[in-house]
């Protein structure tokens, strides 16, 4: 049985990542939140339309020339992926580092820097 992939799941859990973000650097991700859970989704259907048909599929244009080319469905999947990777770059870049939270001195510099 197949657990079905949600979008709404998924934007709940990019929230929650997003969430150690001051507020006026949350307003702006709000839109590739939303970007990347729906990429997400999608990502996972086209997934199960790859795992049915697979990646590549026969043609024939006219009456010699054959052969093999991606699926519709396989050519979506790496756009979609590389738009959903970059989004989760841009997320990742903006998150605070662990090492210049948890560093000796993290809150001096923190005050210092107000």
């Amino acid at each position: 049985m197949k657990k079905e992939f949600s979008a709404k799941k998924e934007l709940k859990k990019l929230k929650t990542i997003v969430e150690c973000l001051p507020d006026d650097i949350k307003k702006i991700t709000e839109g590739l939140v939303k970007d990347a859970a729906f990429l997400a989704e999608q990502l996972e259907h086209l997934r199960n339309a790859i795992t049915e048909k697979g990646w590549s599929e026969e043609y024939q244009n006219g009456e010699k020339q054959r052969g093999r080319k991606p699926t519709v469905e396989a050519d979506m999947y790496i756009k979609a992926q590389k738009s959903y990777s970059s989004i989760i770059k841009q997320l990742t870049d903006l998150m605070p580092s662990v090492e210049a939270t948890s560093a000796p001195g993290a809150e001096i510099l923190k005050f210092l820097n107000k």
